[in-house]
Parts: C-alpha cells; sequence; structure tokens
C-alpha cells in the first residue's frame, strides 16, 4: 500500500493516503519517482543505501535478488542498472547488468523481488562488480 499524490489536470493535487510509509509521486495518473533502488557491494550483496528494497542476496558470482520491502503493484515495470568493476592491469570489458540471467532475461520478475546478473563483455560467465545500482520504475 502506498500513499499517493497525483497531479490531476484540471483539478490540482489529489492525496490518497494509506499509512503505509510509502510515497507515490503522480502526473494524470502516471508514478514519476522510482518504485526501489539500491547500491550494494558486489562481492557480499551489502546493501550501502536503498528505498523500498528489504535485502539483497548473492545468490553467486554476479548473481543476486534483491526483495522488495512493500509489494509492487504489478510486475510490468521498468528496471535501470549500472555496475562498476575495478580490474588490475590493462584489462577492460563493458559491465553489463541484466534484469534476469543471459540465458533466460525474463528470470525473475515479480511484485516482490527481482533477478539481477552481471557480467564483462570480455569474460565467460557472470562477474561481480565492485558495486551495482539499480532502480525500478513503474506504477
Amino acid at each position: 500500500m502506498t500513499t499517493t499524490i497525483n497531479a490531476v489536470s484540471g483539478t490540482g493535487l489529489v492525496n490518497t493516503p494509506d499509512g503505509s510509509g510509502v510515497v507515490k509521486l503522480q502526473s494524470n495518473g502516471v508514478t514519476t519517482n522510482a518504485l526501489a533502488w539500491a547500491t550494494v557491494t558486489g562481492t557480499t550483496g551489502a546493501v550501502l543505501s536503498s528505498y523500498n528494497i528489504s535485502s539483497v542476496t548473492r545468490n553467486s558470482t554476479g548473481n543476486y535478488t534483491a526483495n522488495f520491502s512493500t509489494t509492487l503493484s504489478d510486475n510490468n515495470y521498468s528496471t535501470f542498472g549500472s555496475a562498476t568493476v575495478q580490474y588490475s592491469g590493462s584489462t577492460s570489458a563493458v559491465q553489463v547488468v541484466c534484469f534476469g540471467d543471459k540465458a533466460n532475461s525474463f528470470g525473475i520478475r515479480s511484485t516482490t523481488q527481482i533477478n539481477i546478473t552481471c557480467y564483462a563483455s570480455n569474460l565467460p560467465g557472470y562477474t561481480d562488480p565492485s558495486q551495482l545500482s539499480f532502480a525500478v520504475f513503474g506504477n
């Protein structure tokens, strides 16, 4: 449940509280703020900073499950992620963040949790980033 502040053309601000402590900002019924976000340590999954994320579990190298504190209204949300990798020497790669896994791009994507995987473009398999950041947007 959320407290929704909706800017509706013609009627102004409409506030719909439910006491959950979560605030959703809307413009004509479309949510404009992140529903959840976090920055975690890639090697452990330890949460450094977050909003609406109760925990992040490192399932295996480069594979994480993030649990939402408050259930989302549906699983048709948009995701964004970035990862930082520190390499020694001259090795470089593009770090790729997927929501799901390389074999099944949908993976775990529900109203209560999402699966996140990371891999480097020039390395086989998943890799642990130094730091992983992600955000979830939707209604």
